[in-house]
């Protein structure tokens, strides 16, 4: 690692940090009626529940739904060289690895092999060792021909189709999709003056946090001062995650969220399959949510607790390695970690810090990265002082050759 990864006390410059939040003009978003403060820059990267229907609508305008037979699908290969499933009526869908999956798990087909034939296999400095061509297209088509065979020929299959010729899903028919449209007018229901914040996905999959402005405080210890309630969302059509809503903190400062839903209550998570009630589901919806709010306040105290859990006699490298370890975070997410606890986070020498390193981290990779990085911040919120004290104790342990095979 470079010297800036030098574990160093904290000069009174590293406050400034995140300092436009004491800069900004104004603390009121248009549209809360000056209810609540809540920083326009933050506003600015926040969307109405009707702006976020107007991005699902688009992409629904794309698509098109087919429940066709195992009899008019093939495998084929198309004029480029490419893998596709060719329909009765001639129209061809290049699948998502996504798509091939799911498949290979409803021919009863190793999803590791099709995977294999489809990516480029790549040496372990991440360089490609040879790109796929029409051959392994070839191959593809036999196995997944082979697969088909052993299905009965009526057996319908769900397949979600784009107007870019890809294929998206791969699905049964016991598959029943929640529509995210649908979601999001239940949570406009019960969050009527909601923003919708961290919004990911597209019209298949949603992932993201609805801001609840009436929550945000203002502690006034210190520049890092506004801390607010959110519900963290997810729904997908396509079979990639349930539905589910689990209660969050976000920090002004950084524009990060806190999933801490194992905490109380139980969280909804309905599964996709077989014939669903909507209206039950409306109801168990509203109830989740109705039953979270109340814990958002103490959320928060308990997040800005855990400042108490410091470490300055272990070095904060050592102790981040030790984290991502037992959370079982490969070399390059955990140096994510590292990295962003240097650039924004080295005035807290504790647990706070790493938690906000954590879910800034989880901020710069994929979706579902992100998701999991929220949930490991929020399970760090749950540190026992007996637990802390044995995982300095650990990381005070390794050797300077530990700690640097830990990163990359």
């Amino acid at each position: 690692m470079t010297n800036e990864y030098e574990m160093l006390r904290p000069s009174a410059e590293t406050k400034d940090e995140g300092s436009f939040v004491r800069t900004l003009q104004g603390r009121t978003g248009e549209g809360f009626e000056n209810k609540t403060h809540v920083h326009k820059d933050w506003y600015a990267k926040t969307q109405s529940f009707e702006e976020g229907m107007e991005v699902l609508e688009q992409g629904v305008a794309e698509r098109e739904d087919l429940m066709v037979p195992r009899s008019q699908i093939t495998p084929a290969v198309n004029l480029a060289g490419e893998f596709v499933m060719q329909l009765a009526d001639g129209r061809e869908f290049k699948p998502t690895q996504h798509a091939v999956n799911q498949f290979g798990v409803s021919t009863f087909t190793s999803t590791f092999f099709l995977n294999s034939l489809m990516s480029n296999p790549e040496k372990n400095n991440g360089q490609e060792r040879f790109q796929r061509d029409e051959q392994d297209a070839d191959t593809l088509v036999a196995v997944c021909e082979n697969a088909l065979r052993r299905v009965d020929a009526d057996k319908q299959f769900r397949l979600r189709t784009y107007q870019d010729g890809t294929l998206r899903a791969f699905l049964t028919e016991r598959y029943a999709p929640i529509d995210n449209r649908w979601y999001l007018e239940q949570l406009e229901n019960i969050l009527p003056g909601g923003r919708l914040s961290h919004w990911r996905g597209d019209a298949d999959t949603i992932f993201g946090n609805i801001l609840l402005p009436d929550t945000i405080i203002d502690y006034g210890q210190d520049d890092d001062t506004d801390y607010g309630g959110m519900i963290s969302i997810g729904n997908c059509e396509i079979g990639t995650r349930r539905i589910s809503q689990t209660p969050s903190i976000f920090r002004a400062i950084c524009m990060n969220g806190c999933i801490w839903g194992q905490t109380s209550g139980k969280a909804i998570s309905k599964v996709h399959r077989g014939t669903i009630n909507l209206d039950d589901l409306a109801k168990a919806i509203r109830y989740n949510i109705e039953a979270q709010l109340p814990l958002l306040p103490d959320g928060i105290e308990r997040f800005l607790g855990i400042k108490v859990h410091t470490c300055d006699e272990v070095p904060m490298k050592n102790l981040i390695a030790a984290i991502c370890t037992e959370r079982k975070l490969h070399k390059k997410e955990s140096t994510e970690v590292l990295t962003q606890w240097v650039q924004h986070e080295k005035q807290d020498r504790n647990l706070f810090g790493i938690v906000n390193a954590i879910t800034r981290a989880g901020q710069r990779l994929d979706n579902i990265s992100w998701v999991k990085f929220d949930e490991i911040g929020g399970g760090l919120m749950n540190m026992t002082d007996n637990r802390w004290e044995g995982l300095k104790l650990r990381a005070d342990s390794y050797s300077e050759d530990e700690v640097e095979k830990m990163f990359v």
